[in-house]
């Protein structure tokens, strides 16, 4: 598994957003179908009431593509219309539709119907001379309707809505006009989200592996009081274990990786992945330090796509007893 690692660090240095299983849905989404999302969609795939949290997550990974208009009814939520016509004498339904047209040539206005004689060709009913639309020997002036039930005649039908979704009938007058916007992931992200999105769909299969369940980023205090945030916390054989990532990170980045790790392992065991390889040496002897007595472990290699067998192994080696058994946390 190749990772981008231009694209990689565009996604910022925390990779813990997108860990959420909703915020991943939505991308997953993006990504597969290639069309813009609405806020309406959004929420709708992350499973929330609103999109706002999911905007919030990745802002700055989505953009936003368009903005369309369109008309929703109030009462019925509404937003796909069958029209209905009908005759504003008797309200039927049962209409016939002619055009209004004009003989230049002679003045004759009436229903184009009319200008149809019986040996097929198209003739003024007023002067006989032969006509046609090509010719512009008749000019458009409308339409004329006509109820096939009370035979009353009339410019212009009743017009009504019918809900798609409610099958109620809809007056105009009940539309609200709404703005949406819709959004998509830029180009330049598109490769290193989809590497991103496919180790972190084999985490939490090597995960489940050894009977753990991911339960999505997670935060807690360190020994120091500062709060950190995890990719993800795996909860399963009566423990929990915390799992974060370090991916194309210079030393400084992973530095900060590893020391967050290091303060929070003393409430909660900590897995910290880290890819490629790092070679600063002096960050290889702190990375060295998590020995089996701690309840931290640094994972590295070269190669991502060895990550998530690194994982089960660390899971299935397991971890010392927890130092704080009142240790505080919370779920991001």
């Amino acid at each position: 598994m190749g990772l981008d690692c231009a694209g990689i660090q565009l996604l910022g240095e925390s990779l813990s957003r997108y860990c959420d299983p909703r915020a991943r849905s939505v991308l997953r989404t993006l990504l597969g179908s290639g069309s813009p999302l609405t806020a309406l969609q959004i929420a709708e795939i992350s499973g929330m009431g609103s999109a706002d949290e999911v905007l919030e997550k990745l802002s700055g990974i989505l953009r936003i593509s368009g903005t369309t208009y369109r008309a929703v009814a109030s009462f019925t939520g509404d937003s796909e219309f069958l029209a209905r016509l009908s005759c504003p004498f008797c309200g039927s339904q049962d209409l016939s539709r002619d055009e209004l047209v004009e003989h230049i040539a002679c003045g004759y206005v009436g229903r184009l119907s009319e200008f149809r004689a019986e040996d097929g060709s198209t003739r003024c009913p007023r002067c006989k001379a032969k006509v046609d639309s090509e010719s512009r020997s008749l000019r458009s002036i409308g339409f004329w309707y006509m109820c096939n039930s009370c035979h009353q005649t009339f410019p212009r039908p009743n017009l009504s809505l019918v809900g798609v979704k409610s099958g109620v009938e809809i007056s105009p007058e009940q539309l609200v006009p709404v703005k949406e916007i819709s959004y998509d992931v830029p180009e330049e992200l598109r490769g290193a989200l989809s590497g991103l999105l496919d180790l972190l769909d084999r985490l939490d299969e090597s995960a489940s592996s050894k009977g753990y369940r991911s339960m999505g980023p997670f935060r807690l205090k360190g020994k120091s009081g500062v709060e950190h945030e995890f990719c993800s916390s795996l909860d399963g054989n009566g423990s929990r274990v915390l799992v974060d990532l370090a991916l194309c990170g210079d030393s400084s980045r992973v530095l900060r990786q590893v020391t967050k790790a290091f303060d929070a392992s003393t409430e909660l065991p900590v897995v910290l992945l880290v890819a490629p390889d790092v070679n600063d040496p002096a960050l290889k002897m702190l990375i060295a330090a998590a020995l089996p007595n701690l309840r931290v472990r640094v994972l590295t290699s070269n190669d991502p796509a060895a990550l998530p067998d690194l994982l089960a192994k660390a899971l299935e080696a397991g971890f010392p007893q927890e130092a704080s058994p009142d240790a505080t946390a919370r779920g991001a």
